[in-house]
Protein backbone atom coordinates (compact mmCIF):
# COMPACT_ATOMS: atom_id res chain seq x y z
CA UNK A 1 0.00 0.00 0.00
CA UNK A 2 1.29 3.28 -0.94
CA UNK A 3 1.65 6.17 2.19
CA UNK A 4 -1.35 8.12 0.02
CA UNK A 5 -3.28 4.82 0.23
CA UNK A 6 -2.77 4.95 3.76
CA UNK A 7 -3.49 8.37 4.08
CA UNK A 8 -7.48 7.79 2.47
CA UNK A 9 -7.78 4.62 4.41
CA UNK A 10 -7.75 6.76 7.77
CA UNK A 11 -11.55 8.33 9.07
CA UNK A 12 -10.86 11.85 9.74
CA UNK A 13 -12.83 12.70 13.31
CA UNK A 14 -13.25 16.31 11.37
CA UNK A 15 -15.55 13.96 8.43
CA UNK A 16 -16.92 12.52 10.81
CA UNK A 17 -18.23 15.05 13.05
CA UNK A 18 -19.50 17.13 9.90
CA UNK A 19 -20.57 13.56 8.66
CA UNK A 20 -22.96 13.52 12.23
CA UNK A 21 -24.36 17.04 11.77
CA UNK A 22 -25.52 16.54 7.57
CA UNK A 23 -27.06 13.44 8.50
CA UNK A 24 -28.84 14.84 11.55
CA UNK A 25 -30.26 17.89 9.54
CA UNK A 26 -31.11 15.76 6.22
CA UNK A 27 -29.82 18.65 4.40
CA UNK A 28 -26.51 20.51 3.48
CA UNK A 29 -27.73 23.85 3.52
CA UNK A 30 -29.22 24.07 7.39
CA UNK A 31 -26.02 21.82 8.21
CA UNK A 32 -23.47 24.79 6.13
CA UNK A 33 -25.82 26.90 9.06
CA UNK A 34 -24.98 24.90 11.96
CA UNK A 35 -21.19 24.47 11.30
CA UNK A 36 -20.85 27.77 9.69
CA UNK A 37 -19.13 26.70 6.97
CA UNK A 38 -20.29 27.13 2.97
CA UNK A 39 -22.21 24.24 1.68
CA UNK A 40 -19.45 23.40 -1.19
CA UNK A 41 -17.27 23.15 1.91
CA UNK A 42 -19.38 20.65 3.96
CA UNK A 43 -19.99 18.76 0.09
CA UNK A 44 -16.47 18.31 -0.25
CA UNK A 45 -16.02 16.91 3.43
CA UNK A 46 -18.89 14.43 2.33
CA UNK A 47 -16.98 13.71 -0.49
CA UNK A 48 -13.56 12.86 0.84
CA UNK A 49 -15.44 10.60 3.79
CA UNK A 50 -17.23 8.57 0.82
CA UNK A 51 -13.85 8.27 -1.26
CA UNK A 52 -12.38 7.19 2.03
CA UNK A 53 -15.16 4.38 3.24
CA UNK A 54 -15.81 3.59 -0.34
CA UNK A 55 -19.31 3.97 -0.72
CA UNK A 56 -21.90 6.60 -1.04
CA UNK A 57 -22.87 7.96 1.87
CA UNK A 58 -26.20 10.07 1.26
CA UNK A 59 -28.95 9.47 -1.42
CA UNK A 60 -29.25 13.26 -2.94
CA UNK A 61 -33.12 14.43 -3.65
CA UNK A 62 -34.52 17.90 -4.28
CA UNK A 63 -35.49 18.69 -0.61
CA UNK A 64 -32.24 17.41 1.13
CA UNK A 65 -30.47 14.08 1.61
CA UNK A 66 -30.82 10.76 3.16
CA UNK A 67 -28.78 8.06 4.57
CA UNK A 68 -27.97 5.34 2.08
CA UNK A 69 -27.56 1.55 3.79
CA UNK A 70 -23.82 2.34 4.31
CA UNK A 71 -24.27 5.73 5.67
CA UNK A 72 -26.81 4.02 7.98
CA UNK A 73 -23.52 1.77 9.02
CA UNK A 74 -21.29 4.78 9.58
CA UNK A 75 -23.99 6.98 11.88
CA UNK A 76 -23.49 4.39 14.91
CA UNK A 77 -20.10 4.07 14.14
CA UNK A 78 -19.28 7.66 14.00
CA UNK A 79 -21.28 8.40 17.00
CA UNK A 80 -19.02 5.98 19.25
CA UNK A 81 -15.91 6.97 17.76
CA UNK A 82 -16.72 10.93 18.66
CA UNK A 83 -18.27 10.04 22.04
CA UNK A 84 -15.09 8.31 22.89
CA UNK A 85 -12.89 11.07 21.41
CA UNK A 86 -14.47 13.69 23.40
CA UNK A 87 -14.61 11.16 26.65
CA UNK A 88 -10.98 11.16 25.95
CA UNK A 89 -10.91 14.90 26.18
CA UNK A 90 -12.88 15.23 29.33
CA UNK A 91 -10.71 12.49 31.11
CA UNK A 92 -7.68 13.77 30.11
CA UNK A 93 -8.35 17.58 30.91
CA UNK A 94 -10.72 17.24 33.66
CA UNK A 95 -13.41 19.10 32.51
CA UNK A 96 -16.99 18.69 32.78
CA UNK A 97 -18.42 16.60 29.43
CA UNK A 98 -19.91 18.88 26.60
CA UNK A 99 -21.12 17.18 23.83
CA UNK A 100 -24.30 16.50 21.75
CA UNK A 101 -27.82 15.30 23.18
CA UNK A 102 -30.95 14.30 21.09
CA UNK A 103 -34.17 14.35 22.58
CA UNK A 104 -37.82 14.25 21.01
CA UNK A 105 -40.85 15.64 23.23
CA UNK A 106 -44.40 15.72 22.43
CA UNK A 107 -45.82 18.44 21.43
CA UNK A 108 -48.33 18.55 24.06
CA UNK A 109 -45.98 18.10 27.00
CA UNK A 110 -43.31 20.85 25.89
CA UNK A 111 -44.93 23.69 27.46
CA UNK A 112 -45.63 22.15 30.60
CA UNK A 113 -42.22 20.14 31.22
CA UNK A 114 -39.47 21.31 28.80
CA UNK A 115 -38.25 24.23 30.77
CA UNK A 116 -38.09 21.89 33.83
CA UNK A 117 -35.74 19.52 31.91
CA UNK A 118 -33.55 21.59 30.26
CA UNK A 119 -32.97 24.06 33.40
CA UNK A 120 -32.09 20.58 35.67
CA UNK A 121 -30.14 18.85 32.73
CA UNK A 122 -27.81 22.64 32.42
CA UNK A 123 -27.06 22.40 35.98
CA UNK A 124 -25.26 18.60 35.40
CA UNK A 125 -24.26 19.19 32.21
CA UNK A 126 -23.19 23.06 31.57
CA UNK A 127 -21.02 22.50 28.44
CA UNK A 128 -23.38 20.23 26.62
CA UNK A 129 -25.85 21.00 23.68
CA UNK A 130 -29.10 19.86 23.51
CA UNK A 131 -31.13 19.75 20.25
CA UNK A 132 -34.63 19.12 20.89
CA UNK A 133 -37.21 17.80 18.85
CA UNK A 134 -40.61 18.84 19.52
CA UNK A 135 -43.74 17.15 17.93
CA UNK A 136 -45.59 14.28 16.26
CA UNK A 137 -44.27 11.34 18.51
CA UNK A 138 -45.12 8.18 16.66
CA UNK A 139 -42.34 8.96 14.68
CA UNK A 140 -40.06 8.83 17.87
CA UNK A 141 -39.70 4.79 18.15
CA UNK A 142 -38.23 5.15 14.75
CA UNK A 143 -35.83 7.92 14.63
CA UNK A 144 -34.85 6.14 18.65
CA UNK A 145 -34.05 2.71 16.52
CA UNK A 146 -32.13 4.71 13.58
CA UNK A 147 -29.76 7.15 15.93
CA UNK A 148 -31.65 9.33 14.82
CA UNK A 149 -32.37 10.95 18.66
CA UNK A 150 -30.62 9.81 21.75
CA UNK A 151 -33.67 9.64 23.73
CA UNK A 152 -37.35 10.09 23.62
CA UNK A 153 -40.76 10.38 25.47
CA UNK A 154 -43.57 9.15 23.66
CA UNK A 155 -46.69 7.05 23.84
CA UNK A 156 -46.62 3.44 22.99
CA UNK A 157 -49.32 1.28 21.76
CA UNK A 158 -47.78 -1.12 24.13
CA UNK A 159 -44.60 -0.93 26.14
CA UNK A 160 -41.26 -2.65 25.33
CA UNK A 161 -38.53 -4.16 26.73
CA UNK A 162 -36.53 -1.12 27.48
CA UNK A 163 -38.99 1.12 28.20
CA UNK A 164 -39.43 3.17 31.22
CA UNK A 165 -42.65 4.49 32.16
CA UNK A 166 -42.63 7.71 33.92
CA UNK A 167 -46.10 8.72 33.28
CA UNK A 168 -49.97 7.61 32.82
CA UNK A 169 -52.06 10.36 30.84
CA UNK A 170 -55.91 10.12 31.02
CA UNK A 171 -57.26 10.39 27.36
CA UNK A 172 -60.35 12.10 27.37
CA UNK A 173 -62.83 12.75 24.63
CA UNK A 174 -62.73 16.24 23.86
CA UNK A 175 -65.38 18.91 22.47
CA UNK A 176 -65.59 22.55 21.70
CA UNK A 177 -66.97 24.57 24.79
CA UNK A 178 -68.55 26.72 22.57
CA UNK A 179 -70.38 24.68 20.22
CA UNK A 180 -72.72 21.13 20.88
CA UNK A 181 -71.77 18.72 18.56
CA UNK A 182 -72.42 15.38 20.10
CA UNK A 183 -76.29 15.56 18.79
CA UNK A 184 -75.28 15.31 15.32
CA UNK A 185 -75.66 12.55 13.55
CA UNK A 186 -73.66 11.05 12.01
CA UNK A 187 -71.24 11.80 15.13
CA UNK A 188 -67.97 14.30 13.34
CA UNK A 189 -64.85 12.74 14.57
CA UNK A 190 -61.34 14.76 14.40
CA UNK A 191 -58.63 12.09 14.41
CA UNK A 192 -54.83 11.34 14.08
CA UNK A 193 -53.92 10.50 10.94
CA UNK A 194 -52.68 7.23 10.06
CA UNK A 195 -49.40 6.52 11.68
CA UNK A 196 -50.57 7.38 14.94
CA UNK A 197 -52.13 4.22 17.23
CA UNK A 198 -54.78 6.38 18.57
CA UNK A 199 -56.59 6.46 15.84
CA UNK A 200 -56.88 2.56 15.31
CA UNK A 201 -57.69 2.68 18.89
CA UNK A 202 -60.69 5.09 18.34
CA UNK A 203 -61.81 3.23 15.30
CA UNK A 204 -62.07 0.47 17.03
CA UNK A 205 -64.00 1.49 20.00
CA UNK A 206 -66.20 3.58 18.15
CA UNK A 207 -67.31 0.58 15.79
CA UNK A 208 -67.45 -2.16 18.66
CA UNK A 209 -69.72 0.69 20.83
CA UNK A 210 -72.33 1.06 17.69
CA UNK A 211 -71.74 4.89 17.26
CA UNK A 212 -73.15 6.12 14.13
CA UNK A 213 -69.87 8.57 12.97
CA UNK A 214 -68.17 10.38 10.42
CA UNK A 215 -64.58 11.38 10.50
CA UNK A 216 -64.33 14.66 9.19
CA UNK A 217 -60.44 15.88 9.68
CA UNK A 218 -57.53 13.75 10.21
CA UNK A 219 -54.18 15.66 11.02
CA UNK A 220 -50.58 14.23 12.02
CA UNK A 221 -50.21 17.27 14.36
CA UNK A 222 -51.95 17.38 17.74
CA UNK A 223 -52.41 21.23 17.22
CA UNK A 224 -54.67 20.25 13.72
CA UNK A 225 -56.51 17.75 15.79
CA UNK A 226 -57.52 20.30 18.48
CA UNK A 227 -58.23 23.03 16.61
CA UNK A 228 -60.80 21.06 14.45
CA UNK A 229 -62.42 20.64 17.53
CA UNK A 230 -62.14 23.75 19.04
CA UNK A 231 -64.14 25.28 15.75
CA UNK A 232 -66.76 23.12 16.80
CA UNK A 233 -66.65 21.22 13.81
CA UNK A 234 -65.78 17.50 15.97
CA UNK A 235 -65.29 15.19 18.69
CA UNK A 236 -62.05 13.87 18.49
CA UNK A 237 -59.73 11.82 21.76
CA UNK A 238 -57.22 13.94 23.17
CA UNK A 239 -54.11 13.52 26.00
CA UNK A 240 -56.07 15.45 29.20
CA UNK A 241 -52.66 17.46 29.57
CA UNK A 242 -53.61 19.23 26.28
CA UNK A 243 -56.98 20.48 27.35
CA UNK A 244 -57.36 24.79 26.64
CA UNK A 245 -59.95 27.00 27.97
CA UNK A 246 -62.11 26.13 24.46
CA UNK A 247 -62.14 22.70 25.32
CA UNK A 248 -64.02 21.07 27.73
CA UNK A 249 -64.51 16.89 27.92
CA UNK A 250 -67.51 15.25 26.72
CA UNK A 251 -69.45 13.35 28.71
CA UNK A 252 -69.03 9.86 27.65
CA UNK A 253 -71.48 8.13 29.53
CA UNK A 254 -74.13 7.93 27.39
CA UNK A 255 -72.86 8.01 24.14
CA UNK A 256 -68.69 7.33 23.62
CA UNK A 257 -66.70 4.88 24.81
CA UNK A 258 -63.93 5.18 27.58
CA UNK A 259 -60.35 5.45 26.23
CA UNK A 260 -58.77 4.83 29.42
CA UNK A 261 -55.20 6.34 29.85
CA UNK A 262 -52.22 5.84 27.80
CA UNK A 263 -48.50 5.01 29.20
CA UNK A 264 -45.39 7.88 28.60
CA UNK A 265 -42.34 6.35 28.37
CA UNK A 266 -38.48 6.92 28.02
CA UNK A 267 -36.45 5.15 25.32
CA UNK A 268 -32.73 5.31 24.69
CA UNK A 269 -31.03 4.43 21.67
CA UNK A 270 -27.95 2.12 22.80
CA UNK A 271 -25.30 4.00 20.99
CA UNK A 272 -26.21 7.52 22.90
CA UNK A 273 -23.09 9.01 24.69
CA UNK A 274 -24.16 7.38 28.35
CA UNK A 275 -23.34 10.55 31.27
CA UNK A 276 -25.89 12.57 28.81
CA UNK A 277 -27.97 10.46 28.62
CA UNK A 278 -28.09 9.57 32.33
CA UNK A 279 -27.85 13.07 33.07
CA UNK A 280 -31.11 13.74 30.80
CA UNK A 281 -32.43 11.04 31.71
CA UNK A 282 -32.76 12.17 36.17
CA UNK A 283 -33.66 15.52 34.58
CA UNK A 284 -36.63 14.36 32.72
CA UNK A 285 -37.96 12.18 35.92
CA UNK A 286 -37.69 15.20 38.27
CA UNK A 287 -39.14 17.29 35.80
CA UNK A 288 -42.29 14.89 35.56
CA UNK A 289 -42.37 14.86 39.51
CA UNK A 290 -42.23 18.44 40.16
CA UNK A 291 -45.08 19.71 37.05
CA UNK A 292 -48.46 19.79 38.06
CA UNK A 293 -48.92 16.92 35.43
CA UNK A 294 -48.02 14.18 37.41
CA UNK A 295 -50.39 15.64 40.47
CA UNK A 296 -53.13 16.23 38.62
CA UNK A 297 -53.03 12.31 36.59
Amino acid sequence: MSSNDGARSSLDSDLLRTFLVVAQEGNVSRASSRLLRTQSAISLQVQRLEETVGHLLFQRHGRGVTLTPAGEKLLAIARRVISTLDQAVVELRGHQPGGEIRIGIPDEYGEKVLALILASFSDAQPNAQVVVRCGFSAEYPEMISRGQLDLAIHSPESVLPGDVVIHREPAVWAASAFADVSSRTPLPIALFDKACWWRSRCLELLETSGVNYLVVCTSESLAGVRAAIAAGTAVGVLPQVSMTADLRVEDVSTLLPSMGSSELVLSKWSGAPRELVSSMELAIRSAFQRSDISRRA
